[in-house]
């Protein structure tokens, strides 16, 4: 008899994962006026890798994110909620 094995994620989840991150760590830059170089400076990694990020090239990490939502003063699943960044309730 096999030994059940793990499921494995669906097709395009990480990847849609990766993008709402993405996209929330944008509009919460965008509400605090701060920029990408600002944003890595927090990570403690190099603009390029901050860029990386941006388009899809590096994943975000849960260090990252972490980081991130400390930054920004939120708690980390407002940058991974999949309904959308909302800053009326996350504290921006």
């Amino acid at each position: 008899m096999e030994a059940p094995r793990a499921a494995e994620p669906a097709a395009g989840k990480a990847d849609d994962l990766q993008a709402i991150v993405t996209r929330n760590i944008r509009v919460a830059m965008a509400l605090r006026g701060v920029n990408q170089k600002d944003l890595a400076k927090v990570l403690g990694i190099a603009t390029s890798s901050m860029s990386q990020k941006f388009t899809g090239k590096t994943l975000w990490n849960l260090v990252d994110i972490e980081k991130a939502s400390g930054f920004f003063h939120v708690k980390p699943e407002a940058l991974v909620a999949g309904h959308g960044f909302e800053p009326w309730t996350s504290g921006l």
